[in-house]
C-alpha cells in the first residue's frame, strides 16, 4: 500500500469537442432504438432522420464515426457516404441495411464502408465495431495517482 496520499488528476482531451457518433436512419423506431444502445455503451451520439440533416450535423463538427442506414429517401447512405468521403476521407462509415444486396453491389458497397451490418443487426458485434472505432472515452474520467515522498 502506497504511503503517500493519492492525488486526484484528470484527462482532458485538447483542441475540440468531444468526439461523438453520428446515427443515420428515416425510420425512427430504429433510430431511437440505436440511440438508445449506444448511449448505454458509453458513447456520445447524435441523431439524424435523413442524410440531408446528417449533412448538417457534419457541417457543424465532423463525426468520429458515421453509422447510417442504406435505404433513405433524397439522399440515401451511399449518397451521403460519397458526400463524405469527398470530404471526410478518414472517417469510418457503418452501413445497416434490411436489404438482401447482390455480390456486385456488396462488393461496391464494401469498398465504400468501413463495416456493413444487416438489420436486425447483431448489438453484440456493433457494439465491438463501434469500440475499435472509437477513442476510449473511459481514459477521461478522474483517477488516483500516488506520487512518491
Amino acid at each position: 500500500m502506497p504511503s503517500a496520499a493519492p492525488i486526484l488528476t484528470t484527462t482532458f482531451r485538447v483542441g475540440g469537442a468531444k468526439p461523438y457518433v453520428l446515427l443515420v436512419d428515416d425510420h425512427a423506431p430504429s433510430l431511437r432504438q440505436l440511440h438508445q444502445v449506444v448511449k448505454g455503451a458509453g458513447h456520445s451520439c447524435m441523431v439524424a432522420s435523413s442524410g440531408a440533416q446528417a449533412v448538417s450535423h457534419c457541417d457543424l463538427q465532423r463525426p468520429q464515426v458515421i453509422v447510417t442506414d442504406l435505404s433513405m429517401p433524397n439522399l440515401d447512405g451511399r449518397g451521403l457516404a460519397h458526400w463524405i468521403r469527398a470530404r471526410y476521407p478518414s472517417v469510418p462509415l457503418i452501413l445497416m441495411t434490411g436489404e438482401i444486396l447482390d455480390p456486385p453491389t456488396l462488393a461496391s458497397i464494401r469498398r465504400t464502408f468501413t463495416a456493413v451490418f444487416r438489420k436486425p443487426i447483431d448489438l453484440e458485434r456493433f457494439l465491438n465495431c463501434l469500440d475499435r472505432l472509437m477513442p476510449s472515452e473511459r481514459l477521461l474520467e478522474p483517477t488516483l495517482t500516488y506520487l512518491p515522498d
